[in-house]
Protein backbone atom coordinates (compact mmCIF):
# COMPACT_ATOMS: atom_id res chain seq x y z
CA UNK A 1 0.00 0.00 0.00
CA UNK A 2 1.05 3.72 -1.08
CA UNK A 3 1.98 5.99 2.38
CA UNK A 4 1.26 9.00 1.95
CA UNK A 5 3.65 11.56 4.17
CA UNK A 6 1.03 14.74 4.77
CA UNK A 7 1.55 15.48 8.40
CA UNK A 8 5.02 17.13 8.93
CA UNK A 9 4.48 19.11 5.65
CA UNK A 10 0.79 20.30 6.84
CA UNK A 11 2.16 20.91 10.60
CA UNK A 12 5.01 22.60 9.63
CA UNK A 13 3.32 24.54 6.83
CA UNK A 14 0.74 26.07 9.62
CA UNK A 15 3.37 26.60 12.15
CA UNK A 16 5.32 29.26 9.44
CA UNK A 17 1.84 30.33 8.59
CA UNK A 18 1.34 31.58 12.13
CA UNK A 19 4.48 33.32 13.12
CA UNK A 20 5.68 34.52 10.13
CA UNK A 21 4.24 37.96 10.29
CA UNK A 22 2.98 40.67 12.93
CA UNK A 23 0.32 43.22 11.70
CA UNK A 24 1.21 46.59 13.12
CA UNK A 25 -2.11 47.34 14.63
CA UNK A 26 -1.32 45.21 17.14
CA UNK A 27 1.21 47.25 18.16
CA UNK A 28 4.89 45.95 19.07
CA UNK A 29 5.47 42.25 19.99
CA UNK A 30 4.99 40.83 23.04
CA UNK A 31 7.11 37.58 24.34
CA UNK A 32 3.64 35.67 24.99
CA UNK A 33 2.49 32.25 23.94
CA UNK A 34 -0.59 30.51 24.28
CA UNK A 35 -0.69 27.60 27.10
CA UNK A 36 -2.46 24.62 27.52
CA UNK A 37 -4.15 24.03 31.02
CA UNK A 38 -5.70 21.17 29.46
CA UNK A 39 -6.89 19.39 26.54
CA UNK A 40 -8.42 15.79 25.84
CA UNK A 41 -11.23 14.21 23.11
CA UNK A 42 -13.57 11.28 24.16
CA UNK A 43 -14.46 8.30 23.70
CA UNK A 44 -10.42 7.26 23.97
CA UNK A 45 -11.38 4.06 21.74
CA UNK A 46 -14.21 4.76 19.29
CA UNK A 47 -15.14 3.96 15.26
CA UNK A 48 -13.86 5.26 12.54
CA UNK A 49 -16.89 7.38 10.99
CA UNK A 50 -18.18 8.44 15.15
CA UNK A 51 -18.05 11.73 16.52
CA UNK A 52 -15.34 12.46 19.47
CA UNK A 53 -16.18 15.24 21.78
CA UNK A 54 -12.54 17.63 21.82
CA UNK A 55 -12.04 19.79 24.68
CA UNK A 56 -8.99 22.21 25.99
CA UNK A 57 -8.51 24.69 28.64
CA UNK A 58 -6.21 27.56 26.86
CA UNK A 59 -4.75 30.77 28.42
CA UNK A 60 -2.42 33.65 27.87
CA UNK A 61 -2.59 36.15 30.34
CA UNK A 62 -0.46 38.45 27.81
CA UNK A 63 -2.39 38.39 24.78
CA UNK A 64 -5.54 37.85 23.27
CA UNK A 65 -6.38 34.48 21.85
CA UNK A 66 -7.07 34.35 18.58
CA UNK A 67 -7.69 30.52 16.50
CA UNK A 68 -7.40 26.50 17.43
CA UNK A 69 -6.27 24.46 14.98
CA UNK A 70 -6.09 20.51 14.98
CA UNK A 71 -5.37 17.93 12.80
CA UNK A 72 -6.30 14.08 13.62
CA UNK A 73 -3.79 11.76 12.04
CA UNK A 74 -3.63 7.79 11.92
CA UNK A 75 -0.68 6.52 11.22
CA UNK A 76 1.40 8.54 8.71
CA UNK A 77 -2.36 9.86 7.09
CA UNK A 78 -4.01 13.10 8.25
CA UNK A 79 -7.86 12.18 7.69
CA UNK A 80 -9.25 15.50 9.14
CA UNK A 81 -8.46 19.15 9.81
CA UNK A 82 -9.95 22.00 11.59
CA UNK A 83 -9.95 25.33 12.72
CA UNK A 84 -11.62 27.13 15.30
CA UNK A 85 -12.11 30.87 16.14
CA UNK A 86 -11.09 31.79 19.86
CA UNK A 87 -11.02 34.96 21.88
CA UNK A 88 -10.00 36.81 25.20
CA UNK A 89 -7.10 35.73 27.21
CA UNK A 90 -8.83 32.32 28.32
CA UNK A 91 -10.24 29.93 26.12
CA UNK A 92 -12.51 26.72 27.29
CA UNK A 93 -13.06 24.52 24.14
CA UNK A 94 -15.81 21.83 23.42
CA UNK A 95 -16.91 20.76 20.20
CA UNK A 96 -17.84 17.91 18.01
CA UNK A 97 -15.06 16.35 16.10
CA UNK A 98 -15.76 14.39 13.07
CA UNK A 99 -13.30 11.31 12.38
CA UNK A 100 -13.89 10.15 8.67
CA UNK A 101 -12.96 6.45 7.50
CA UNK A 102 -10.48 6.38 4.94
CA UNK A 103 -9.54 4.40 2.03
CA UNK A 104 -7.61 1.00 3.56
CA UNK A 105 -7.73 2.52 7.03
CA UNK A 106 -6.14 0.34 9.81
CA UNK A 107 -8.33 -1.62 12.09
CA UNK A 108 -7.32 -0.93 16.15
CA UNK A 109 -5.62 2.19 15.24
CA UNK A 110 -3.51 4.41 17.43
CA UNK A 111 -4.57 7.92 16.56
CA UNK A 112 -3.36 11.07 17.81
CA UNK A 113 -4.78 14.67 17.15
CA UNK A 114 -2.05 17.79 17.06
CA UNK A 115 -3.38 20.90 18.47
CA UNK A 116 -2.18 24.36 17.85
CA UNK A 117 -2.88 27.49 19.46
CA UNK A 118 -2.30 31.03 18.31
CA UNK A 119 -2.58 34.70 19.91
CA UNK A 120 -3.58 37.84 18.24
CA UNK A 121 0.26 38.40 17.31
CA UNK A 122 1.26 35.28 16.26
CA UNK A 123 2.34 33.87 19.11
CA UNK A 124 1.66 29.80 19.03
CA UNK A 125 2.46 26.90 21.24
CA UNK A 126 1.35 23.11 20.17
CA UNK A 127 -0.10 20.01 22.02
CA UNK A 128 -0.85 16.14 21.48
CA UNK A 129 -3.42 14.49 22.31
CA UNK A 130 -2.34 10.44 22.44
CA UNK A 131 -3.71 7.15 23.44
CA UNK A 132 -6.84 7.08 21.38
CA UNK A 133 -7.48 3.89 19.51
CA UNK A 134 -9.82 3.99 16.44
CA UNK A 135 -11.70 0.41 15.28
CA UNK A 136 -12.94 0.28 11.92
CA UNK A 137 -16.95 -0.32 11.82
CA UNK A 138 -18.61 -4.21 11.02
CA UNK A 139 -22.18 -3.98 9.93
CA UNK A 140 -24.19 -7.24 9.27
CA UNK A 141 -25.80 -6.00 6.50
CA UNK A 142 -25.85 -2.49 4.74
CA UNK A 143 -28.80 -0.96 3.18
CA UNK A 144 -28.26 0.60 -0.41
CA UNK A 145 -31.15 3.34 -0.72
CA UNK A 146 -31.68 4.68 -3.92
CA UNK A 147 -32.19 8.22 -4.86
CA UNK A 148 -36.27 7.09 -6.30
CA UNK A 149 -36.57 5.28 -2.87
CA UNK A 150 -35.83 1.74 -3.41
CA UNK A 151 -33.96 -0.89 -1.25
CA UNK A 152 -31.72 -3.37 -1.59
CA UNK A 153 -29.72 -5.47 1.19
CA UNK A 154 -26.40 -6.39 1.13
CA UNK A 155 -25.26 -8.92 3.62
CA UNK A 156 -21.34 -9.05 5.01
CA UNK A 157 -19.70 -12.18 3.58
CA UNK A 158 -18.74 -14.82 5.97
CA UNK A 159 -14.88 -14.95 4.78
CA UNK A 160 -14.44 -10.91 4.22
CA UNK A 161 -15.80 -8.99 7.02
CA UNK A 162 -15.46 -5.97 5.05
CA UNK A 163 -17.01 -7.23 1.62
CA UNK A 164 -21.12 -6.54 1.70
CA UNK A 165 -22.84 -8.03 -0.98
CA UNK A 166 -26.51 -8.33 -2.59
CA UNK A 167 -27.82 -10.58 -5.22
CA UNK A 168 -30.87 -11.79 -7.23
CA UNK A 169 -31.73 -7.63 -7.49
CA UNK A 170 -33.50 -5.73 -10.38
CA UNK A 171 -32.05 -2.29 -10.24
CA UNK A 172 -31.82 -0.08 -12.76
CA UNK A 173 -28.94 -0.01 -14.74
CA UNK A 174 -28.27 3.40 -13.85
CA UNK A 175 -28.82 4.66 -10.31
CA UNK A 176 -27.92 7.30 -7.12
CA UNK A 177 -27.70 5.90 -3.92
CA UNK A 178 -26.48 6.01 -0.50
CA UNK A 179 -25.24 2.49 1.68
CA UNK A 180 -26.86 3.19 5.18
CA UNK A 181 -26.48 1.43 8.45
CA UNK A 182 -29.85 1.66 9.54
CA UNK A 183 -33.49 2.75 8.26
CA UNK A 184 -36.26 3.87 10.37
CA UNK A 185 -39.77 2.09 10.34
CA UNK A 186 -40.82 4.37 7.25
CA UNK A 187 -38.10 3.19 5.31
CA UNK A 188 -36.14 6.50 5.00
CA UNK A 189 -32.18 6.93 5.97
CA UNK A 190 -31.19 6.95 10.01
CA UNK A 191 -28.19 8.88 10.36
CA UNK A 192 -27.76 8.14 13.64
CA UNK A 193 -26.03 5.24 12.00
CA UNK A 194 -22.73 5.22 8.84
CA UNK A 195 -23.95 6.25 6.17
CA UNK A 196 -21.64 6.44 2.79
CA UNK A 197 -21.91 8.37 -0.46
CA UNK A 198 -20.17 10.13 -2.54
CA UNK A 199 -16.80 12.26 -1.12
CA UNK A 200 -14.90 14.36 -3.76
CA UNK A 201 -15.84 11.54 -6.27
CA UNK A 202 -14.86 8.79 -4.18
CA UNK A 203 -17.05 6.45 -1.40
CA UNK A 204 -16.79 7.93 1.92
CA UNK A 205 -18.82 8.05 5.12
CA UNK A 206 -21.28 11.55 5.02
CA UNK A 207 -23.91 13.41 7.35
CA UNK A 208 -27.15 13.95 6.38
CA UNK A 209 -25.99 16.72 4.19
CA UNK A 210 -23.84 14.21 1.95
CA UNK A 211 -24.04 13.46 -1.39
CA UNK A 212 -25.38 10.56 -3.31
CA UNK A 213 -22.81 8.37 -5.23
CA UNK A 214 -23.76 7.50 -8.73
CA UNK A 215 -23.77 3.53 -10.61
CA UNK A 216 -23.82 2.13 -13.72
CA UNK A 217 -24.24 -1.25 -15.12
CA UNK A 218 -22.21 -1.29 -18.66
CA UNK A 219 -23.99 -3.12 -21.13
CA UNK A 220 -27.03 -4.62 -19.11
CA UNK A 221 -30.67 -3.86 -18.76
CA UNK A 222 -30.74 -3.80 -15.39
CA UNK A 223 -28.30 -4.54 -11.94
CA UNK A 224 -28.61 -7.77 -10.62
CA UNK A 225 -25.70 -7.69 -8.40
CA UNK A 226 -23.45 -5.78 -6.11
CA UNK A 227 -20.78 -5.91 -4.05
CA UNK A 228 -19.35 -3.11 -1.89
CA UNK A 229 -15.98 -3.35 0.02
CA UNK A 230 -15.46 -0.57 2.60
CA UNK A 231 -11.76 -1.71 2.87
CA UNK A 232 -10.91 -0.95 -0.28
CA UNK A 233 -13.42 1.93 -0.94
CA UNK A 234 -14.61 -0.02 -4.21
CA UNK A 235 -18.39 -0.28 -5.68
CA UNK A 236 -19.05 -2.93 -8.20
CA UNK A 237 -21.97 -4.14 -9.57
CA UNK A 238 -23.16 -7.22 -12.56
CA UNK A 239 -25.74 -7.04 -14.65
CA UNK A 240 -28.97 -8.87 -16.40
CA UNK A 241 -30.59 -8.59 -19.94
CA UNK A 242 -34.64 -9.04 -19.80
CA UNK A 243 -36.23 -11.77 -20.10
CA UNK A 244 -39.29 -12.56 -21.84
CA UNK A 245 -41.54 -12.46 -17.99
CA UNK A 246 -39.54 -9.33 -17.03
CA UNK A 247 -41.03 -5.93 -16.57
CA UNK A 248 -39.18 -2.43 -17.23
CA UNK A 249 -40.18 0.67 -17.71
CA UNK A 250 -37.55 0.29 -20.78
CA UNK A 251 -40.18 -1.26 -22.33
CA UNK A 252 -42.75 1.34 -21.65
CA UNK A 253 -43.63 3.62 -23.98
CA UNK A 254 -45.16 7.88 -22.68
CA UNK A 255 -49.17 8.69 -22.77
CA UNK A 256 -50.60 11.86 -21.67
CA UNK A 257 -54.29 10.74 -20.44
CA UNK A 258 -56.73 13.15 -18.82
CA UNK A 259 -53.95 15.70 -18.50
CA UNK A 260 -51.57 13.11 -16.52
CA UNK A 261 -48.41 11.21 -17.82
CA UNK A 262 -48.24 7.89 -17.73
CA UNK A 263 -45.67 5.21 -19.53
CA UNK A 264 -47.58 1.89 -21.00
CA UNK A 265 -47.31 -1.19 -22.34
CA UNK A 266 -48.98 -3.48 -24.49
CA UNK A 267 -48.63 -7.38 -24.16
CA UNK A 268 -50.17 -11.08 -23.45
CA UNK A 269 -50.37 -11.75 -19.67
CA UNK A 270 -50.71 -14.81 -18.63
CA UNK A 271 -53.37 -15.87 -15.74
CA UNK A 272 -51.53 -17.61 -13.27
CA UNK A 273 -48.19 -16.70 -14.48
CA UNK A 274 -45.58 -14.59 -12.36
CA UNK A 275 -43.60 -11.37 -13.67
CA UNK A 276 -40.42 -10.01 -12.18
CA UNK A 277 -40.20 -6.14 -11.56
CA UNK A 278 -36.77 -4.62 -12.80
CA UNK A 279 -36.15 -1.08 -11.21
CA UNK A 280 -38.75 1.28 -10.41
CA UNK A 281 -41.86 -0.99 -11.21
CA UNK A 282 -40.22 -3.02 -7.93
CA UNK A 283 -40.88 0.14 -5.45
CA UNK A 284 -42.85 -1.14 -2.39
CA UNK A 285 -44.39 2.40 -3.31
CA UNK A 286 -45.81 1.23 -6.26
CA UNK A 287 -49.39 -0.22 -5.65
CA UNK A 288 -50.47 -2.73 -7.99
CA UNK A 289 -54.13 -3.13 -8.34
CA UNK A 290 -55.11 -5.97 -6.31
CA UNK A 291 -57.86 -7.12 -8.30
CA UNK A 292 -55.52 -7.84 -11.10
CA UNK A 293 -52.61 -8.49 -9.34
CA UNK A 294 -50.78 -10.27 -6.35
CA UNK A 295 -47.75 -8.82 -5.15
CA UNK A 296 -45.50 -12.07 -4.28
CA UNK A 297 -42.28 -9.72 -3.34
CA UNK A 298 -40.67 -6.25 -3.88
CA UNK A 299 -39.52 -7.22 -7.74
CA UNK A 300 -42.80 -10.28 -8.41
CA UNK A 301 -46.14 -9.90 -9.31
CA UNK A 302 -48.55 -12.62 -10.26
CA UNK A 303 -51.59 -12.04 -12.55
CA UNK A 304 -54.80 -12.15 -11.75
CA UNK A 305 -56.69 -11.96 -14.73
CA UNK A 306 -57.48 -13.70 -17.47
CA UNK A 307 -55.03 -14.56 -20.20
CA UNK A 308 -55.51 -12.30 -23.06
CA UNK A 309 -53.91 -8.60 -24.76
CA UNK A 310 -53.64 -6.12 -21.96
CA UNK A 311 -51.85 -2.53 -21.42
CA UNK A 312 -50.60 -1.90 -18.55
CA UNK A 313 -50.33 1.48 -16.97
CA UNK A 314 -47.81 3.46 -14.54
CA UNK A 315 -48.62 6.73 -13.12
CA UNK A 316 -45.32 7.57 -11.83
CA UNK A 317 -46.71 10.65 -9.72
CA UNK A 318 -49.67 8.39 -8.39
CA UNK A 319 -47.03 5.66 -8.03
CA UNK A 320 -50.07 2.89 -9.27
CA UNK A 321 -50.06 0.02 -11.63
CA UNK A 322 -53.22 -1.27 -13.16
CA UNK A 323 -54.03 -2.72 -16.55
CA UNK A 324 -56.97 -1.93 -18.97
CA UNK A 325 -58.45 -3.67 -22.38
CA UNK A 326 -59.84 -2.46 -25.55
CA UNK A 327 -63.69 -2.51 -25.47
CA UNK A 328 -64.17 -4.10 -21.69
CA UNK A 329 -67.55 -5.41 -21.33
CA UNK A 330 -69.63 -8.05 -19.69
CA UNK A 331 -69.28 -10.90 -18.82
CA UNK A 332 -65.59 -10.74 -18.11
CA UNK A 333 -65.78 -7.08 -16.64
CA UNK A 334 -67.98 -4.22 -15.00
CA UNK A 335 -67.50 -1.08 -15.49
CA UNK A 336 -67.76 1.49 -13.02
CA UNK A 337 -68.25 5.38 -14.30
CA UNK A 338 -69.34 8.37 -12.20
CA UNK A 339 -67.82 10.45 -9.68
CA UNK A 340 -66.42 9.44 -6.93
CA UNK A 341 -63.97 6.45 -7.77
CA UNK A 342 -60.13 6.19 -8.09
CA UNK A 343 -57.95 3.10 -8.38
CA UNK A 344 -56.08 2.71 -5.13
CA UNK A 345 -52.72 4.62 -4.42
CA UNK A 346 -50.14 5.34 -1.01
CA UNK A 347 -49.99 8.71 -2.42
CA UNK A 348 -52.20 11.58 -0.92
CA UNK A 349 -54.19 13.76 -2.84
CA UNK A 350 -51.98 16.77 -2.01
CA UNK A 351 -48.85 14.86 -3.39
CA UNK A 352 -51.12 14.26 -6.59
CA UNK A 353 -52.61 17.76 -6.85
CA UNK A 354 -48.98 19.57 -6.43
CA UNK A 355 -48.11 17.72 -9.85
CA UNK A 356 -51.48 17.45 -11.87
CA UNK A 357 -52.75 20.99 -10.65
CA UNK A 358 -56.59 20.19 -9.10
CA UNK A 359 -56.52 16.29 -9.35
CA UNK A 360 -57.41 13.74 -6.87
CA UNK A 361 -56.92 9.93 -5.57
CA UNK A 362 -60.11 9.48 -6.52
CA UNK A 363 -60.63 10.45 -10.36
CA UNK A 364 -63.42 8.73 -12.39
CA UNK A 365 -66.27 10.39 -14.22
CA UNK A 366 -69.19 9.85 -16.25
CA UNK A 367 -68.57 8.89 -19.60
CA UNK A 368 -65.96 6.39 -21.18
CA UNK A 369 -63.32 8.53 -23.09
CA UNK A 370 -60.24 7.11 -21.20
CA UNK A 371 -59.10 4.99 -18.79
CA UNK A 372 -59.22 7.19 -16.10
CA UNK A 373 -62.99 8.17 -16.38
CA UNK A 374 -64.31 4.28 -15.39
CA UNK A 375 -62.71 1.25 -13.40
CA UNK A 376 -62.63 -1.91 -13.93
CA UNK A 377 -64.09 -5.03 -11.76
CA UNK A 378 -63.07 -8.38 -13.05
CA UNK A 379 -65.22 -11.98 -12.72
CA UNK A 380 -63.56 -14.23 -9.78
CA UNK A 381 -66.07 -16.43 -10.80
CA UNK A 382 -69.76 -17.38 -12.94
CA UNK A 383 -72.12 -14.24 -11.85
CA UNK A 384 -69.10 -12.09 -9.29
CA UNK A 385 -67.01 -9.15 -9.68
CA UNK A 386 -64.78 -7.85 -7.84
CA UNK A 387 -63.30 -4.34 -8.19
CA UNK A 388 -61.08 -2.37 -5.56
CA UNK A 389 -61.17 1.49 -5.35
CA UNK A 390 -60.60 4.54 -3.21
CA UNK A 391 -64.26 6.01 -2.07
CA UNK A 392 -65.30 8.83 -1.47
CA UNK A 393 -62.87 11.54 -2.37
CA UNK A 394 -60.92 12.94 0.30
CA UNK A 395 -61.33 16.62 -0.20
CA UNK A 396 -65.54 16.46 -0.48
CA UNK A 397 -66.17 12.74 0.98
CA UNK A 398 -68.80 12.11 -1.92
CA UNK A 399 -70.00 9.70 -4.44
CA UNK A 400 -71.86 8.67 -7.03
CA UNK A 401 -71.57 6.02 -9.57
CA UNK A 402 -72.74 3.18 -11.14
CA UNK A 403 -71.56 -0.28 -12.79
CA UNK A 404 -72.59 -1.09 -16.45
CA UNK A 405 -71.54 -3.64 -18.71
CA UNK A 406 -69.96 -1.96 -21.40
CA UNK A 407 -68.43 1.08 -22.83
CA UNK A 408 -71.73 1.71 -24.22
CA UNK A 409 -74.02 2.49 -21.19
CA UNK A 410 -75.09 -1.26 -21.37
CA UNK A 411 -77.03 -2.77 -19.01
CA UNK A 412 -76.60 -0.16 -15.77
CA UNK A 413 -76.82 -1.84 -12.86
CA UNK A 414 -79.09 0.30 -10.42
CA UNK A 415 -78.79 0.72 -6.57
CA UNK A 416 -82.23 -0.44 -5.89
CA UNK A 417 -81.59 -3.85 -7.41
CA UNK A 418 -79.41 -5.00 -4.77
CA UNK A 419 -78.92 -5.48 -1.19
CA UNK A 420 -75.48 -4.37 0.41
CA UNK A 421 -73.94 -6.03 3.36
CA UNK A 422 -70.58 -5.37 5.00
CA UNK A 423 -69.98 -1.64 4.96
CA UNK A 424 -72.96 0.42 5.00
CA UNK A 425 -71.97 3.19 2.94
CA UNK A 426 -74.27 3.22 -0.52
CA UNK A 427 -77.45 5.00 -0.50
CA UNK A 428 -79.69 5.38 -3.43
CA UNK A 429 -81.92 3.36 -5.75
CA UNK A 430 -80.30 3.98 -8.48
CA UNK A 431 -76.68 5.95 -8.79
CA UNK A 432 -74.66 4.12 -6.05
CA UNK A 433 -74.60 7.10 -3.86
CA UNK A 434 -71.72 8.30 -0.79
CA UNK A 435 -73.79 11.03 0.37
CA UNK A 436 -72.11 14.15 2.11
CA UNK A 437 -75.44 16.14 3.33
CA UNK A 438 -75.78 17.81 6.35
CA UNK A 439 -77.26 15.40 8.19
CA UNK A 440 -75.68 12.30 6.99
CA UNK A 441 -72.44 10.90 8.34
CA UNK A 442 -69.19 11.37 6.77
CA UNK A 443 -67.69 8.11 5.38
CA UNK A 444 -63.98 7.41 6.13
CA UNK A 445 -62.14 7.96 2.08
CA UNK A 446 -60.47 4.24 1.72
CA UNK A 447 -59.94 1.85 0.01
CA UNK A 448 -62.96 -0.73 -0.14
CA UNK A 449 -63.94 -3.94 -1.99
CA UNK A 450 -66.80 -4.34 -3.49
CA UNK A 451 -67.75 -7.78 -4.25
CA UNK A 452 -70.85 -7.96 -7.00
CA UNK A 453 -73.17 -11.07 -7.09
CA UNK A 454 -75.42 -10.53 -10.38
CA UNK A 455 -76.92 -13.84 -9.41
CA UNK A 456 -77.88 -13.14 -5.59
CA UNK A 457 -78.09 -9.55 -6.61
CA UNK A 458 -75.89 -8.51 -3.26
CA UNK A 459 -72.95 -6.46 -2.86
CA UNK A 460 -70.62 -6.86 -0.40
CA UNK A 461 -68.33 -4.31 0.69
CA UNK A 462 -64.83 -4.03 2.71
CA UNK A 463 -62.62 -2.27 3.71
CA UNK A 464 -59.19 -3.25 3.17
CA UNK A 465 -55.12 -2.34 3.77
CA UNK A 466 -53.07 -2.42 1.32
Amino acid sequence: MKKTYIYPFIFAAVIIAMISSCDDEYGPRKESSPVFVSAAATPATFTFGDTLTLTAEIIDPATRLSSLFYEVVSGENVIATGNLSLSGDTANVSTALFVPMVKNQGDNAPVTINLIAQNVLKGTSSHKIEGLTGNRPSYSKLYLVTDNGMIALLNQQSGDKNKYVGSNLTLDATFRYKLAEKLHTDNTIDYSGHVYGNVGGMTGLINEAGESAFAYTASSDYTKGITFDNLAYTFTTTGGNLGADDLSLSSFGSEDIDNESFRTLTLTLENGKSYSLIGILGDRMNLYNPDFFERLSDNQVKFLGKTGEYTVYYNPVRKNIFVGTNNPAYPDYLLACGYGLGYPTRVTSDEISAVYSGHKRTHTSWGFGNVMNYVLLRQISDGIYQGTFYTPGDHDHYAGFKPFENTGWGNEKKAGSFTFTGEQIISGDNDWTIPNGENDPVVESANYRFTVNLTTKTVHIQKVTL
